[in-house]
């Protein structure tokens, strides 16, 4: 599903699983992963990171990824994703959930409306990345 994502947007994912095993379930997770499942299998996942506002003590949660297979769709999987991330945030005392979505992905921005999400102004500020010598899998000290 991870690949999937990633061409939907068409990027080419390079993520194992010694990657998830590590940012979710390593000395320090990075990430909360959440699954839903139809007859045994997984049919939707998304990944919840925490982020805070420092300035403000304000904590936010964000979902970095979210994805539910084709054939699942409209049919209340991904609300029930959403509903469960939408949970843990208030349980972490989240002062807010956020996301992003691209803009020519209309229909997930109509979805994301339905579930009371707004769009907000990001106050003009730019990524900036500095890119660091880390392989996929290697653990930095």
């Amino acid at each position: 599903m991870i690949e999937a994502l990633s061409l939907y947007h068409g990027d080419v994912a390079g993520i194992g699983l010694e990657d998830v095993i590590f940012l979710c379930f390593g000395p320090s997770p990075w990430l909360r992963l959440i699954v839903a499942e139809h007859d045994r299998r997984i049919v939707g996942f998304g990944a919840l990171q925490k982020k805070v506002q420092l300035q403000f003590a304000r904590r936010l949660m964000d979902l970095q990824n979210f994805f539910v297979i084709p054939q699942m769709r409209e049919q209340g999987v991904g609300r029930a994703l959403i509903a469960h991330a939408a949970e843990h945030a208030r349980l972490h005392r989240c002062a807010g959930f956020t996301l992003g979505v691209m803009a020519q992905n209309t229909q997930a921005q109509a979805f994301y409306r339905a579930l009371s999400f707004e769009v907000r102004a990001t106050g003009g500020a730019i990524q900036m990345v500095c890119p660091l010598p880390l392989r996929s899998g290697q653990v930095a000290p």
